[in-house]
């Protein structure tokens, strides 16, 4: 075990996570690792002078959501941490569970015992004793994450296989998991970049979507038919792609509905005109994003087949953007196709 220090230098307030680019087929080399693709919160966890602080992906401060996540500080060998990871629920069978991080997520803080537990996923190391190591290779950092953090029963490391990811990612598939995460091993940590050298693998084809509006035929018992969803442009302005109209539990519509109703406003958000068939539509403030599977996208840009799945209040608007979206037409311009 490495010589303990205390650190020097004081971490910074945030980090934001360096992210992973969609990619169509998994792939063996040597020159890359693959890890599980976890179903739950991407978390950067800050360790400094004997306190744990935990913010999600677009930096906010959720600490006091995740009280067990204290035991933290028992499970380093140092001081002045930055780690990423991932917060996720597991089921009974072991395997990451988005309901029931959902269900943690809306109930917040609570008695002990009375809310679903929560792990932390550690799979990267970004500053050690108060200094970034974010420019070192991941091998290394991933060597010392190893060195300086114990995993217990919530805390627990990454582990990844090495050299055959098409093996890796089938395995992931026949357990009904979400798919994998390539990783270069000499790749460097960039926050907030989503490059080439982190690639994630999806078993459907799956987007965050900004929510715009919504739509229904005037039934009184209805509080929506579907959703209105866009994406951002090149430019910035948001594109209307298509509405999700099933999916939902009927608690969930009636959680989004209450979450919409305060957003309602008179202009359209989207730059283009969505077509639609029901009778009235209300426009929201394009601030929630959705999370949708869909089977592919028409030569005009239109889902076909959309699904929703689930909310994602960890997801800022502006990352919602046409060039992240798999199967966008390339005829379109912006897409990955």
């Amino acid at each position: 075990m490495t010589e303990l220090k205390a650190n020097e230098t004081s971490l910074p307030t945030s980090i934001k996570p360096m992210l992973a680019r969609l990619v169509r087929e998994p792939f063996d080399s040597p020159d890359w690792i693959y890890e599980l693709k976890w179903d739950g919160f991407r978390t950067v966890a800050f360790v400094e002078d004997g306190k744990v602080r935990l913010q999600s992906r677009n930096a906010k401060t959720m600490t006091s959501q995740f009280p067990e996540m204290e035991g933290l500080v028992k499970q380093v060998e140092a001081d002045g941490l930055a780690i990423d990871g991932e917060l996720v629920c597991l089921d009974e069978d072991g395997r990451p569970s988005i309901k029931l991080m959902q269900q943690r997520f809306q109930r917040g803080q609570g008695k002990p015992g009375t809310l679903p537990p929560v792990s932390f996923i550690a799979f990267d190391l970004l500053h050690l004793r108060g200094e970034s190591v974010m420019g070192q290779p991941l091998q290394e950092r991933k060597r010392l994450l190893a060195e300086v953090l114990n995993p217990s029963d919530s805390i627990i490391i990454s582990q990844s296989v090495e050299t055959d990811g098409k093996a890796f990612f089938q395995a992931t598939c026949d357990l009904g998991l979400e798919g994998v995460v390539a990783k270069q091993k000499a790749s460097l940590y960039l926050p907030g970049k989503r490059t080439w050298s982190w690639l994630k693998v999806k078993r459907v084809r799956e987007g965050e979507f900004v929510i715009g509006g919504y739509v229904f035929g005037g039934q009184r018992k209805d509080y929506f038919s579907s959703l209105l969803l866009g994406l951002h442009d090149e430019d910035g302005k948001l594109v209307y792609v298509g509405s999700a109209g099933s999916g939902y539990s009927e608690d969930e519509v009636r959680g989004i509905y209450e979450t919409l109703e305060p957003s309602i406003v008179e202009e359209r958000p989207f730059v283009n005109t969505p077509e639609v068939q029901e009778k009235y539509i209300h426009w929201c403030k394009p601030e929630l994003v959705c999370q949708v599977e869909y089977g592919e996208f028409t030569v005009d840009g239109r889902l076909r087949y959309p699904v929703y799945v689930r909310m994602r209040p960890d997801k800022s608007p502006d990352e919602c953007v046409l060039s992240d979206v798999p199967g966008w037409p390339r005829s379109l311009g912006g897409g990955e196709g």
